[in-house]
């Protein structure tokens, strides 16, 4: 997922309330005004199967791109 993305992933969840599961995560961003078919959307739905506790858990839960893997 690039920054831009993830950035955009935030905003939509910004005001999501956790600890909250997949689906719930991807509805809340679809409510909020994602298309169906946006990077965020795409990558929320590649997150495994699980219950969130914060935006961190999301985070690396998503794939990265080669280029943003940390040192």
């Amino acid at each position: 997922m690039s920054t831009d993305t993830f950035a955009e992933v935030q905003a939509l969840l910004e005001d999501l309330d956790f600890p909250a599961d997949k689906d719930a995560i991807v509805r809340h961003a679809a409510g909020r005004g994602a298309q169906e078919n946006s990077a965020a959307v795409r990558a929320l739905r590649g997150m495994p199967l699980a219950t969130y506790r914060n935006i961190s858990e999301i985070r690396s839960s998503v794939d990265l791109d080669p280029s943003e893997t940390p040192d």
